[in-house]
């Protein structure tokens, strides 16, 4: 019997679509709130590593339990199951660096290039 189970890639694409919208929303905080540093570097550091770890997880599960749903039959073999927590981890590495830059200096400046550099993210993201 084939696997197709819906339920992975519905979970997977909520886990997905879920990181994209704290990612827009941190973005838009550092761009309107000048104090958003006190809830944005625990942000980086926790939440949306977090997240992270979820997608990550789940694209895993959804490339095992789903291989033969057309959503994982898209890309290149194997890009669930490695690609996209390979991407997931490096994303983490990012986020603590842009947690650091954050805690290390409050200038307006740094806050918008983090913002810029979180969208690039959410441009960028290649799941």
């Amino acid at each position: 019997m084939p696997h197709i189970n819906q339920a992975r890639v519905t979970a997977f694409r909520k886990a997905r679509d879920d990181l994209v919208v704290l990612l827009e929303q941190q973005s838009t905080f550092l761009r309107h709130d000048l104090n958003s540093c006190a809830y944005m570097i625990p942000n980086l550091r926790l939440q949306i590593i977090q997240h992270l770890d979820i997608v990550a997880s789940l694209s895993m599960k959804m490339a095992y339990e789903s291989r033969h749903h057309p959503y994982v039959l898209v890309p290149q073999s194997s890009f669930y199951e490695t690609d996209v927590p390979m991407h997931c981890a490096a994303l983490k590495g990012q986020c603590a660096y842009l947690a650091d830059r954050l805690r290390d200096n409050f200038c307006i400046d740094v806050l918008i290039t983090v913002a810029r550099v979180i969208d690039q993210i959410v441009a960028n993201l290649c799941f």
